[in-house]
């Protein structure tokens, strides 16, 4: 059995693990919900303006979260921050200096730039909305200092609440400045401006909780400056290129966003569908996005932990006990990404009317479900070899696929419409996936599946899109129309079913250890009903 005479140590950080993943899993759902009512207000010209400037915020927010954080607390942990926290502070300070110098630039820069940014994405009114978006930039570097700070004593809570602060706060935001800017009657882009302020808006409550966690630590360490100078020339290149590497998988929708919002628009246009026309196409085709990033966040949020961890482990107990956790993350990040992308596929239409008041894009909506599980792989492989101080190759992978991605959008756009973008899309992340894949087995960093289990889980898949063929079929027949209620009812009772069946096989058909299942809250609390009468809880 996997991981038998697990430390106190190691269970803390799988519990921490799991308190940013309900986190993240909390942020995605609301992430997702908020989409649904800005779209059926601002309608889906509005969702393309509001998209067209998400990735820079999204890239922003999640370097934030998922990469120079991970880059601290990996310091920190190597530094030994138990029996240097004086040292643990100076590394976090310079860290915080490194990003404020980098997002101070970056941010003037887009303030001078964004008219030739906005004109390239093809829609010059733009600027405006993408200055405003910038301000986000200014935040960063705190949020990223105290958020790897604690990551790097092993506390969780304050990233997990701080993330699950933000979400909250942008979500009400957005929701509420929309429908004000939309019901005094105007137009898209002042839904969009609204947007991206409620967003840097999220971004500041973040950074407000976060101060008040700072300014309250235990036994805060005075520091000198000189010593936080002579940090920052010892950790300036490693820190920006691990933070960077870290946030490359997490980041992996929103690279592909970023291609999406210079091309498809320009694509459109350029080939028969107007300008006005062409927007709308690409609000459409964003519907898909909030849904790929909810079904990731598993993965996204290992990610985050099992670097620090595999590190850790490679150290302390050896390479089979660091393999056994890399091979523990990637059977839950393949069992998961395929369960959500066979999932979507089949239930993609009801979903589609009941989020978005219609069927339209429904069929490139399921062609990106297949990017679920490529995503998710992409993830947890960029993870491990990052644990092995590979920081190179994922970064490489990940950037020929964004090549495939936007070579695919070029050459498939003209005949395919939005359907060759979400084509390209799976495309690009099948080949960074194959290619992280096989790094990673080349360097014995996992264990791998067993055969056994890659049937087990073909079949589990099997069953379950067997029984959404079949309630599809018997909704078709005894429904009629697009109307959202009934496709509410087709999409959760779908879900809800595909997702107990999942359930009972992964005990039923031990996919998953009762050892490993202990890491995960959900089916861990499914053994007891699940055990026949008479067994004692172990």
């Amino acid at each position: 059995m996997m991981m038998t005479g697990a430390d106190s140590n190691n269970s803390r950080w799988w519990k921490g693990a799991m308190f940013v993943t309900a986190a993240a899993f909390t942020g995605k759902v609301l992430s997702a919900l908020y989409r649904v009512p800005y779209q059926n207000m601002a309608g889906d010209q509005g969702l393309y303006v509001y998209q067209q400037v998400y990735p820079l915020l999204g890239t922003a927010m999640i370097t934030a979260m998922y990469g120079f954080p991970v880059a601290l607390s990996g310091m920190m942990m190597e530094q030994g921050t138990d029996q240097k926290p004086k040292e643990a502070e100076v590394t976090a300070r310079a860290a915080f200096v490194l990003l404020f110098l980098l997002h101070g630039l970056l941010f003037t820069g887009l303030v001078f730039t964004s008219p030739f940014i906005a004109s390239w994405m093809g829609d010059p009114q733009l600027a405006g909305i993408l200055r405003q978006a910038g301000l986000v930039l200014v935040l960063v570097p705190f949020i990223s200092m105290v958020r790897g700070y604690y990551q790097g004593l092993g506390n969780m809570q304050p990233a997990a609440v701080s993330h699950l602060t933000e979400q909250v706060i942008r979500s009400g935001a957005i929701i509420g400045c929309t429908a004000l800017v939309v019901f005094n009657g105007f137009g898209p882009y002042a839904a969009g401006e609204a947007a991206a302020a409620a967003s840097v808006l999220g971004a500041a409550a973040c950074a407000g909780y976060l101060y008040v966690i700072w300014r309250r630590r235990d036994n805060p360490r005075p520091v000198v400056v000189s010593e936080v100078i002579q940090r920052v020339k010892e950790i300036r290149g490693t820190f920006l290129v691990r933070g960077l590497m870290a946030a490359s998988g997490a980041m992996i929708f929103l690279l592909y966003q970023w291609v999406d919002a210079f091309t498809v628009v320009r694509g459109l246009t350029e080939h028969a569908a107007g300008a006005q026309q062409a927007k709308a196409l690409k609000g459409i085709f964003d519907r898909g996005q909030p849904l790929l990033q909810f079904g990731t966040v598993l993965a996204v949020s290992f990610a985050m932990t099992v670097v620090p961890l595999i590190q850790k482990e490679k150290t302390t107990e050896g390479p089979d006990r660091s393999a056994a956790y890399a091979g523990f993350a990637l059977r839950l990040t393949l069992f998961t990404g395929s369960a959500a992308a066979a999932g979507l596929m089949m239930v993609a239409e009801p979903v589609n009317i009941m989020l978005f008041e219609n069927q339209a894009g429904t069929g490139a909506l399921r062609i990106l479900a297949a990017a679920l599980m490529f995503s998710g792989m992409i993830m947890i492989t960029s993870a491990v070899m990052q644990g092995h101080y590979h920081f190179i190759r994922p970064i490489l992978f990940l950037g020929l696929g964004v090549v495939v991605k936007a070579v695919g959008n070029i050459m498939l756009l003209p005949a395919f419409g939005i359907k060759g973008a979400a084509a390209a899309t799976v495309l690009g992340m099948a080949v960074t996936a194959g290619c992280s894949s096989i790094s990673m087995f080349g360097i014995q960093a996992v264990r791998l599946p067993s055969g056994t289990w890659i049937m087990k889980l073909t079949a589990s898949l099997g069953l379950m899109m067997l029984l959404l063929a079949c309630m599809n079929f018997g909704y078709e027949w005894f429904s009629t129309g697009t109307h959202r209620l009934p496709a509410a009812a087709h999409a959760l009772t779908a879900t809800a079913a595909g997702v107990v069946l999942q359930a009972v096989l992964v005990k039923k058909w031990g996919l998953f250890t009762e050892e490993e299942r202990m890491h995960l809250p959900f089916f861990h609390h499914l053994d007891n009903p699940l055990k026949p009468k008479g067994e004692k809880k172990r």
